[in-house]
């Protein structure tokens, strides 16, 4: 943002390669010369990105100054720079001023235009007092022309949010668009089409005033595909108008907020009914315990625990898998990958009474944990200590597993202090054991325990900054190859010094079956 009377190109370039540089320098690990307010806010926002998300990142002049938009980017088209073109956006004062009124006042749309359907009347009507909509089966090729003459006219100016780069959601639709578009239409749930007016006749449907307000990303990817199948296939499209009399404002900002807030399909929703899922549900109920396997689904009774089954995999891919990282950062994972998933939730658990009764112990651990975690929020605790505590679960319930097979013999100290990562091939040995302490203590030693991990965490996580091997909190419990090269390594060894060793060895009898 730059409050100034002038501002020649020169300087704007300038500004938008050092925005480009800093973006850069944070993906580099090269941040020592910046202020901690932008280290802190912009590491981590550049950290909740996907991988391969840093496309999205869009670069934003906002000036008082009168600009020559027309020379400016003459000028950067046929200069040297870095900064992508088409990723930035320059305001000067008659923009921000025209953009405020047309926010305030109008609605952008396209004026209109005729689209192909798949055969002649070939529409399922409805309406109502207010509203007026048919369901169409739309050409790919009238959606490719669409997007053509309008993405940057209108198309897609009602709809709630822009086209963002979703990895899972873009390979499959592409893959359906070069291998499978005989099948497009039964794959995606199509657009919504919100207009002033249209009109039926035979196999053309004439739109007035009109923009997409669901299934942008759709749309996106259809126009902007560049494989050799060009055949013509057709999308669902939902087309829906106003009737005289009623404020097309209100209309199109109802429709638009409504098809789009509505949740999206996760992968965890997919697997809801599975086998595996129900019997996971039933046997848990029977030990009462409520799991959430369908979002949205509510217990019919009070249970003593609850939990949804994707933090119930979460706990089981750090404490038994040993793979925090994977835990926190690959959520959706669990549920995609079909090794990942097998491993989690076809252990066959209902069946093997040992198995039981390690779950529901880990499930009461959560529950513990959970109050603890709040108690310490509130207790004042120093900011990175906050933090790891807001961030690190995963990495908590590993340390929890480590301390459970060392409690148990299930391997020795000396043998897993050099390489910490050969817990992984360790078989895992399942057992009761919160169930098993019988002192009333056993809330006391969690908590230690995790006011210890907590602090050990901290220690490591201060070395890694010091080092350039992390950047943020949040980066430093992404990866499985940190927790056991940064911060497993250092629990281990903390756990050799006499005053904390002893401390934590006092305490991990908690874990013994």
């Amino acid at each position: 943002s730059k409050y100034a009377k002038d501002l020649d190109n020169k300087a704007i370039i300038a500004e938008f390669d050092q925005m480009y540089g800093t973006v850069n320098n944070f993906l580099n690990g090269v941040t020592g010369m910046y202020n901690s307010r932008l280290q802190l806010a912009l590491q981590n926002a550049i950290d909740r990105l996907p991988e391969g998300n840093q496309g999205n990142v869009e670069y934003q002049l906002f000036t008082t100054a009168s600009v020559d938009k027309q020379l400016l980017f003459n000028k950067i088209e046929n200069g040297t720079h870095d900064f992508p073109i088409d990723a930035i956006v320059v305001m000067d004062e008659n923009d921000i001023e025209l953009r405020i009124q047309n926010k305030q006042e109008t609605l952008h749309t396209v004026k209109e235009e005729r689209i192909k359907i798949d055969k002649a009347q070939n529409w399922l009507v409805y309406e109502s007092d207010t509203t007026t909509g048919i369901i169409v089966n739309l050409s790919s090729i009238s959606l490719v022309k669409l997007y053509n003459k309008y993405s940057s006219k209108g198309l897609f100016d009602l709809n709630i949010r822009k086209y963002i780069t979703n990895k899972t959601v873009d390979n499959g639709i592409n893959d359906t668009l070069t291998n499978d578009r005989e099948n497009f239409w039964f794959l995606n749930n199509g657009i919504i089409i919100a207009c002033d007016y249209f009109e039926t006749t035979g196999n053309i449907v004439k739109l007035e005033n009109f923009s997409i307000v669901n299934g942008g990303q759709t749309t996106h990817l259809i126009g902007k595909y560049k494989g050799g199948n060009q055949k013509e296939f057709f999308i669902p499209c939902k087309i829906v108008a106003k009737k005289e009399d009623f404020s097309n404002t209100e209309f199109f900002t109802k429709i638009a907020e409504a098809t789009n807030s509505q949740k999206p399909i996760l992968p965890r929703d997919l697997k809801s009914n599975a086998p595996e899922m129900k019997r996971l549900a039933y046997w848990l109920a029977d030990n009462n315990v409520f799991v959430e396997i369908k979002r949205g689904l509510k217990p019919t009774k009070k249970y003593k625990y609850s939990i949804k089954n994707d933090e119930l995999a979460q706990l089981i891919l750090s404490m038994v898998m040993q793979q925090p990282g994977t835990s926190r950062s690959g959520k959706r994972n669990i549920f995609d990958s079909k090794d990942l998933y097998n491993k989690i939730f076809k252990a066959n658990y209902e069946k093997d009474a040992q198995k039981k009764k390690f779950i529901l112990d880990l499930i009461d651990l959560h529950s513990r944990y959970t109050i603890i975690e709040e108690k310490y929020k509130k207790s004042g605790m120093p900011e990175l200590e906050t933090e790891i505590l807001r961030n690190g679960k995963q990495i908590i319930f590993a340390i929890f597993g480590v301390l459970y097979r060392l409690a148990n013999n299930d391997m020795r100290y000396e043998d897993v202090l050099p390489d910490p990562s050969c817990i992984k091939v360790i078989p895992f040995t399942y057992g009761a054991f919160l169930s098993n302490y019988a002192k009333d203590d056993l809330d006391q030693k969690i908590e230690g325990l995790i006011r210890v991990i907590v602090q050990t965490v901290a220690e490591a996580y201060r070395n890694a900054l010091d080092s350039k091997t992390t950047t943020s909190v949040s980066n430093f419990f992404k990866t499985d190859p940190k927790y056991y090269n940064q911060i497993l390594n250092k629990f281990l060894g903390v756990m050799n010094y006499f005053t904390t060793g002893g401390e934590i060895k006092a305490q991990m009898d908690i874990f013994k079956r």
